[in-house]
């Protein structure tokens, strides 16, 4: 009959190298007959599959040594799955991007004024929304990983950020993405987080509208009359373990 011993401590290591972290772990198998069925033992992991407490490490090679007539020794190495870096690789882009806005550059409200006499005392003033071309930064992170993205994505997609990262003051930046795709039937993952960057903040601001002239009045009060709405979500995006 053949059984295991998993984890010998004899065996077990972890370290630091200059390609990332690794890790060895060691099995004892006995009542076997050949080398080729202590590596087809089914208790044993297999290539790809995540260490059981450094979850970013997986199995990169398996390896058998007699111990014995009927014995073998295993010993388990893992690696980073990212290769020679455990950061992510980022990408970052910048576009213009129009948005409609009601106040000018010293955040002042825009307003214009017409008198149909001409005369100063009948002097009409509104307010006005023009389009103005907007710098917007996209950043892209990819990463290989172990942990499924799906939940992950549900959580923080179409979430704003709760305290600042990457260089962004809290509500800044959007998470706009996660995609993630696995060519080991889902052992990794490769797996792409997008932000896009508004220095105004992601919240919307909306205001009262004058239904005869379809303009925001000038005299609008704030808090009242145009105040921001809270429609995003917050969430820790350092939590996430891109970067801060």
């Amino acid at each position: 009959m053949i059984k295991i011993k998993m984890d010998r401590t004899s065996g077990a290591l972890l370290r630091h190298t200059a390609e990332g972290l690794e890790a060895q772990r060691q099995a004892f198998i006995t009542g076997i007959t050949d080398l080729q069925q202590a590596l087809d033992h089914p208790d044993l992991p297999r290539i790809g599959q995540a260490h059981p407490e450094v979850h970013q490490l997986v199995v990169q090679s398996i390896t058998a040594k007699p111990d014995g007539p009927n014995a073998a020794i295993i010993t388990i190495n893992y690696h980073s799955p990212a290769g020679r870096s455990e950061q992510p690789k980022v990408s970052v882009g910048t576009a213009l991007r129009q948005e409609l806005t009601e106040t000018d550059l010293a955040g002042n409200r825009i307003t214009v004024a017409y008198s149909q006499t001409g005369d100063a005392a009948n002097m009409v003033t509104q307010g006005a929304r023009v389009a103005v071309l907007k710098p917007q930064t996209e950043m892209s992170l990819t990463r290989l990983q172990t942990t499924h993205p799906a939940r992950t994505a549900r959580m923080y997609a179409g979430t704003v950020n709760r305290t600042a990262i990457f260089e962004g003051e809290p509500g800044t930046w959007l998470c706009t993405s996660i995609d993630g795709e696995s060519e080991d039937g889902g052992v990794t993952f490769l797996v792409t987080y997008r932000f896009q960057y508004n220095s105004q903040g992601w919240q919307p601001t909306v205001s009262y509208t004058n239904p005869k002239t379809n303009r925001p009045p000038a005299d609008l009060v704030a808090g009242v009359g145009i105040k921001k709405v809270s429609l995003y979500r917050q969430e820790e995006f350092k939590n996430l373990g891109l970067g801060s």
